[in-house]
């Protein structure tokens, strides 16, 4: 367990799935501080600076979730400006 942070890191292969319909379960869905990777992973998956949702996509990413990030960071944005902060 990771600190209390409902988080348990476990390596797939260490476990005997029954189908593979199973395994797909633990497929990924996107790669976190890909900057720092030791591999390439061409896999179509978004690939992001730090944590997922909360950092920039990197350029590996799909271009159409690069682009709804943009998207989503210009309206983070504007919110903070009209609610003052910055």
């Amino acid at each position: 367990m990771d600190e209390g942070r409902n988080m348990v890191l476990l390596f797939p292969s260490l476990i005997k799935f029954e189908s593979k319909e199973d395994r797909d379960k633990f497929a990924p869905t996107c790669h976190m501080f890909y900057p720092m990777r030791q591999v390439d992973l061409p896999d179509g998956k978004p690939k992001w600076t730090g944590i997922d949702g909360k950092s920039d996509l990197c350029e590996d990413s799909p271009p159409d979730l690069k682009r709804k990030r943009e998207e989503e960071k210009k309206e983070e944005e504007k919110e903070k400006k009209e609610k003052g902060e910055e």
